[in-house]
């Protein structure tokens, strides 16, 4: 079976990656569990770069939504067994009911963000492929300018400064 080219794989890759690790972190501080420490998140953001990878990778044959949760809440799912084995949480190896609400939370807002982001980028994609020939079409060709239009002349001296004592400046003339 040949998968066929999503050219959104690649951000769609990016977003979840990105994320995963941002809101993984914080969803577990928010559901009771205590800041990461640098080393948890450095080993997060590699977890999540590696689930952000394994998404732009992956065909995306059947149910694309249902494909971007499931790689959501498992890095989720990983990230949080990661900071609780990293930094030795207070709330144990077992999620709360505030811990689980926040991940939740953050998986569907994850995926929410990522398809507005991916139907975003197509509709301008579609805009920029409908104004662009309209555009290419404006462009003025060199060839199609009208030749200059004839210089009229005046009549007259061609010094700059006319002392002749004819024209019709001055006073008006008198009549009767």
């Amino acid at each position: 079976m040949s998968a066929t080219t999503d050219g959104f794989a690649p951000l769609r890759g990016a977003s979840v990656g990105a994320l995963s690790a941002l809101v993984t972190a914080t969803a577990h501080t928010f559901g009771g569990g205590m800041f990461p420490s640098d080393a948890a998140i450095v080993l997060l953001v590699l977890v999540c770069a590696a689930a952000g990878y394994a998404t732009s990778v992956a065909p995306t044959a059947g149910a694309p939504r249902a494909q971007l949760l499931v790689v959501l809440a498992t890095a989720q799912a990983i990230g949080h067994l990661l900071l609780t084995a990293v930094d030795g949480h207070h709330h144990g190896s077992m999620l709360t009911q505030q811990m689980l609400a926040a991940h939740a939370v953050a998986v569907l807002f994850g995926a929410l963000a990522i398809r507005g982001a991916e139907h975003g980028i197509r509709r301008a994609v579609t805009s920029l492929r409908e104004t662009l020939p309209m555009l290419a079409a404006l462009v003025v060709d060199d060839n199609r300018i009208a030749p200059p239009l004839p210089v009229y002349r005046i009549p007259g001296s061609p010094r700059l400064l006319d002392l002749s004592g004819c024209g019709n400046r001055g006073p008006p003339a008198r009549t009767a």
